[in-house]
């Protein structure tokens, strides 16, 4: 491989319940010190370590003093130092000290899963755990710690057993830290309490600099593994955010994101808290091809996933980002009953399976006050456009844009999905954009009143058989094992944000980073696709900052269930690109990141039966990179190679693509050229014989 520059970092490429033992451990009583004037003893510091199943990774709590502290190793180098655990619930002794281990019990999962979708059809689920049963005497509260250690990383949870005494409760505060080493070179965002926290771009600092993250958080160890720092199982809590430990360098502690009275969280009864999660990998792709995220979150909980169906779509959104058409009603309305026929008939031409209409309802747009979220526009006749969409086997997506006026959508789920499963409409798209009120008051979008909602929108709509695919909403924690008909989200600086954030838009190093970071929790509705960058019909000024080929290999890289073919039908229509977006698959059996370097290129392959896609992409260099084929089958394959033209330049003429086929073995090594803001995109079918 050759390449210009290297300036960042290195290599890519991948990551169940049988109870194997269980076994209780009691704690060792201290015993009284001989004489007259026995002085009381603390409990002898206590260790418990849990190793991954290959053995390397080994994670060590030592309960000394009262207080519970934990470390990482890796192959005996040290990658987390001892950091605190502990709680902090109200009119209670905080617990983080005074505790006392009671019992160990152990055990093992190994397991295999088939997701109802997902980049890989079968996933290993394979760990060792320990729960330590810690107690309080002071204040009579029982707490448990567990320890799930993978070969690809680590979950620790806390766990409020139901006891007297707590049977409602607040928690105030958490204080999961972690202790990271102060040499390493991170990738984060700042952290934020609303919606626009997500949809930044990613800094790339030392870790030292950093002060509070969003999660996850990735970083590079010198001449050691990757590790990313988030959380898994996000349900009835607030989201976690880091922040930076005073005075000790490259330590953060979990902040949790606080509601309106100033509480972190109001529980009842027993409670387990979301996974405190660390992915640990050799390379950037070992992160990005884990599946530790969703192995944290409990299996499947719908009876029937039938309705469940994963694919493209397309829609009335692209020309409204662009201010070509508007979300209001008027002379330039884009959802009209005759222009969403249009996107029908492009669904059908590219293999979509639905079709999204932003703007389909009354009072969209404008002030985004008083929608009912089932009265269409004048214009818009719905009955006509699902009746048009069955006779072509389309399936309508509706756009649930709340513009953060939650209360209304939140009384009214159940009417509003009731009406769409009569109707046949199985997917929404919802949206919080700009503020979110809920119980009448404004408040965080990430807080525990808000996962609450989002929750409520998962559950209603899988009683009425609808797909969710929720923007500005909270990010991605592997929920969706257990709800599948969470299909994606947003939570990312996507496509349309080309437009918000200036002339230079997303610069293209920020393509590289997203698989090692946002993704790591999950699908991510970035809407790629978008062939005519330049587009430009209300005189913007701004446009999509990437070459034209860079846009089609997006689609092997960034996974997403419900995967938007984000431009209009016209320019589809127009460029020899379109051939590789036609029926192109949004679920995969099988993924590999082949040659990464986090903000400098990515290259990955997925595959959909006997159909290898692959999509390289670079940052703001050109490139060349030298990619072995040995993730292919044995015999002859045919590459159709979508490629940035001789005569691309990503500032001057972004738009020419070379489309080249050729016949290729796993033995062969492609070079591919990649322009500045450029990429290449192949699709590998094996070679039919004479």
């Amino acid at each position: 491989m050759t390449t210009r520059p290297r300036r960042r970092t290195v290599l890519g490429a991948t990551a169940g319940a049988v109870l194997a033992a269980a076994a209780t451990t009691p704690t060792a009583s201290a015993t009284p010190t001989p004489g007259p004037a026995p002085r009381p003893t603390a409990p002898p510091a206590r260790k418990v370590t849990v190793r991954s199943p290959d053995g390397l990774l080994r994670v060590t709590v030592v309960a000394e003093d009262g207080r519970l502290r934990y470390e990482v190793r890796r192959r005996g180098r040290l990658l987390v130092a001892p950091s605190g655990l502990g709680l902090d619930l109200a009119g209670a002794p905080s617990l983080t000290g005074g505790l006392v281990v009671r019992s160990v019990r152990r055990r093992t999962i190994d397991e295999h899963w088939h997701p109802v979708w997902g980049p890989d059809a079968r996933v290993r689920n394979h760990a060792r755990e320990a729960v330590l049963h810690t107690e309080q005497p002071a204040g009579g509260i029982r707490l448990d710690l567990i320890v799930r250690v993978f070969d690809d990383g680590v979950g620790l949870r806390y766990h409020l057993p139901a006891q007297p005494g707590l049977t409602t409760y607040t928690v105030t505060a958490e204080h999961t830290e972690f202790a990271l080493p102060p040499d390493a070179t991170s990738w984060s965002l700042e952290a934020g309490p609303d919606w626009r926290a997500d949809e930044r771009h990613y800094r790339t600092a030392p870790l030292t600099a950093v002060e509070t993250a969003q999660t996850p958080l990735t970083l590079a160890v010198p001449d050691g593994p990757y590790m990313a720092v988030h959380e898994a199982a996000l349900i009835d809590y607030p989201s976690m955010t880091l922040a930076a430990v005073p005075g000790r360098p490259a330590t953060f502690t979990s902040e949790l994101i606080g509601l309106p009275d100033g509480a972190k969280a109001h529980l009842s009864g027993a409670f387990s808290t979301p996974w405190r999660t660390l992915t640990i990998g050799e390379r950037p792709g070992d992160l990005a091809a884990s599946h530790l995220t969703e192995n944290l979150n409990a299996p499947c909980a719908l009876p029937d996933t039938s309705w469940i169906t994963p694919g493209t779509y397309v829609g009335v959104w692209w020309e409204l980002q662009r201010r070509d058409t508007t979300w209001t009603a008027g002379p330039r309305h884009g959802a009209t009953t005759e222009r969403v026929k249009e996107y029908i008939d492009f669904a059908r031409e590219a293999g979509a399976s639905h079709v999204l209409a932003e703007g389909w309802n009354t009072n969209a747009g404008g002030a985004w006050t008083g929608q009912d979220f089932l009265t269409p526009q004048p214009d818009f006749d719905l009955p006509e456009v699902l009746r048009y969409a069955r006779e072509n086997g389309i399936r309508f997506t509706a756009h649930n844009e709340t513009r953060g006026f939650v209360d209304y959508y939140d009384r009214h789920l159940e009417a509003i999905f009731t009406r769409y499963e009569e109707l046949g409409i199985d997917a929404v798209k919802t949206g919080y954009a700009t503020r979110f009120e809920l119980g009448g008051v404004s408040r965080s979008h990430y807080d525990q009143e808000a996962v609450r909602h989002y929750q409520r929108v998962i559950d209603t709509a899988a009683r009425h058989g609808i797909m969710v695919d929720a923007h500005e909403a909270i990010k991605p924690t592997g929920l969706a094992r257990t709800y599948p008909n969470m299909m994606t989200s947003e939570g990312v600086a996507g496509m349309e944000q080309h437009n918000y954030m200036g002339r230079l838009g997303n610069p293209p190093e920020q393509a590289t980073i997203l698989p090692f970071t946002r993704f790591l929790g999950g699908p991510a509705d970035y809407t790629p696709g978008v062939l005519d960058v330049t587009w430009d019909p209300a005189g913007l000024g701004t446009r999509v900052q990437t070459t034209s080929a860079a846009q089609l290999a997006l689609y092997p890289l960034f996974f997403s269930p419900l995967q938007m073919l984000a431009d209009t039908p016209e320019h589809y229509r127009a460029h020899p690109g379109f051939a590789f977006l036609k029926d192109i698959p949004a679920s995969w059996d099988e993924t590999r990141f082949l040659d990464c370097v986090i903000g400098d290129y990515t290259v990955a392959a997925r595959r959909k039966g006997t159909t290898w896609y692959l999509g390289a992409i670079t940052d703001e260099h050109d490139r060349t990179l030298r990619v072995p084929l040995r993730f292919l089958g044995p015999g002859r394959w045919t590459a159709e190679i979508y490629a940035d033209a001789p005569e691309t330049s990503w500032h001057d003429n972004p738009l020419p693509v070379t489309v080249e086929s050729r016949t290729v073995r796993r033995t062969t090594t492609l070079t591919l050229r990649l322009t500045a803001a450029g990429g290449t995109a192949i699709r590998f079918t094996p070679a039919r014989t004479a």
